[in-house]
């Protein structure tokens, strides 16, 4: 049938599409930047007529109004691998501990199984597939295996090119849904504070020099940004990316002439994805952008392939580290606070080194980086505190174990972990340690019997 007859037969107002959630579905209404929102208006404004419906929505972008409306948690039962700030402290709000690489293997193997799936796409093209735009992710495993699929069309996406299971065809979704009211959500960089522009300062300070055909995996935030800064002003060049996140700071590194990809061992000239976020710039730059290149998590993050890179420079971040070298990079104690994302694969595809992206010997191997602030003001206290600690607190998650960890890097210095015992990881991380609190650091340790 043709791909125009069939949108039109499955084209429906957002509250006839809302019409099929009943009590007891689990429904995932999108991810990321590609949240279906004229869908979870209407289900919104079906929130009195509801009880018992499992919803999953990840790193929303923006306020969730079935989340919102539903004030006491007594409708919707959320979960998510990764939370924003409009998920963070609200009633029966679960998280779900998965890394972002596993989550296309649990669907497809039925461990995890969805009622409905909706997602923001781009529009149709002549041959009928509509675009998972800026979130590939796990998005095609999630509409092979939902019951029903749904796809909220919006103008404002750019199509991302990519490797595989970018697109979904008309033929396999059930609704189709028009979203003229809003438009795909922007990110703007900010200017780097200055505890950022220095950590930034010492993780270029440990990169093999000159800095040439490095292939990077960075995320967003100050950091990030300024380490793509100081890239431009050191010379770099010819730079690739196998990334889990596209930015603003590739894209600039890329109008620059600093990423060309023509070094990398992996896909050379592609620029690896599985997430985009950024300004209305970047998603022109990226829009049918042939070097571009969007894959599913599953593939992005498979420690296995990100092995294959050489030269491979990986920089994550935390919110506290233990004197032994365990990351907590998604909770303040046993309170949620992000999610467990891909650190762990990135750290341990950095461990593992696949046997074809081995250097020769004497040569820099890839490195794998977790950058933090030394310290943070506490709300609570007052006062400031340390994210350095000598036991993370209890409740904590280990996002990565202490055996992938390479370097730690915080405005005060580099402390190299890997080939170290926990007497020597002590004190190389109290060295970098806020100068506030190393004494007491040291004395935790001693108690602890780390030194």
């Amino acid at each position: 049938m043709n791909p125009k007859i069939m949108y039109e037969q499955k084209l429906v107002a957002p509250e006839d599409a809302t019409k099929i959630v009943k009590p007891g579905m689990t429904l995932w209404i999108g991810d990321f930047t590609c949240v279906a929102w004229l869908f979870d208006k209407a289900l919104a404004k079906r929130t009195s007529e509801l009880e018992n419906v499992n919803l999953w929505v990840d790193i929303p972008y923006g306020p969730v109004k079935c989340i919102e409306t539903d004030k006491n948690g007594e409708v919707f039962s959320v979960s998510a691998t990764y939370f924003t700030e409009f998920l963070r402290g609200r009633p029966n709000v679960h998280v779900f501990p998965l890394n972002l690489g596993d989550v296309a293997h649990l669907l497809r193997n039925g461990e995890i199984k969805v009622d409905v799936a909706v997602k923001t796409v781009t529009p149709m093209d002549k041959n009928g597939f509509f675009n998972f735009s800026t979130v590939n992710t796990y998005s095609k495993a999630m509409f092979d295996t939902a019951k029903i699929k749904i796809v909220e069309v919006n103008e404002s996406f750019p199509w991302a090119l990519g490797g595989y299971d970018e697109c979904i065809h008309v033929s396999e979704v059930d609704y189709i849904i028009e979203n003229n009211e809003d438009e795909i959500a922007t990110v703007q960089p900010k200017a780097p504070s200055e505890v950022e522009k220095k950590i930034a300062e010492n993780i270029i300070s440990i990169l093999p020099k000159p800095l040439d055909g490095l292939t990077l995996q960075i995320g967003i935030g100050g950091v990030p940004d300024a380490i793509c800064k100081l890239l431009e002003e050191e010379g770099a060049k010819d730079l690739g990316i196998h990334t889990e996140l596209l930015t603003d700071g590739i894209f600039r590194l890329t109008e620059a002439g600093i990423v060309t990809g023509k070094k990398k061992s992996f896909l050379p000239g592609k620029i690896v994805h599985t997430l985009a976020i950024g300004s209305k710039e970047m998603y022109e730059w990226m829009n049918y952008n042939p070097s571009v290149a969007s894959f599913p998590a599953d593939f992005v993050n498979d420690p296995f392939i990100i092995a294959l890179n050489k030269n491979l420079v990986s920089i994550n971040a935390a919110l506290e580290i233990d004197l032994t070298g365990q990351v907590n990079a998604e909770s303040i104690g046993h309170i949620q606070y992000t999610g467990t994302g891909g650190q762990f694969a990135w750290t341990y595809a950095v461990s593992y080194r696949s046997p074809k992206a081995l250097p020769p010997i004497g040569s820099p191997s890839n490195i794998s980086i977790i950058a933090l602030p030394s310290a943070y003001f506490d709300r609570k206290t007052g006062k400031l505190a340390s994210r350095i600690v000598p036991l993370l607190k209890m409740g904590s998650a280990v996002t990565t174990p202490r055996n992938n960890i390479m370097y730690i890097v915080t405005e005060y210095g580099v402390a190299k972990l890997r080939g170290k015992n926990v007497k020597e990881r002590a004190l190389e991380l109290i060295r970098i340690a806020h100068p506030d609190f190393r004494d007491q650091l040291i004395e935790d340790a001693k108690n602890l019997g780390f030194i």
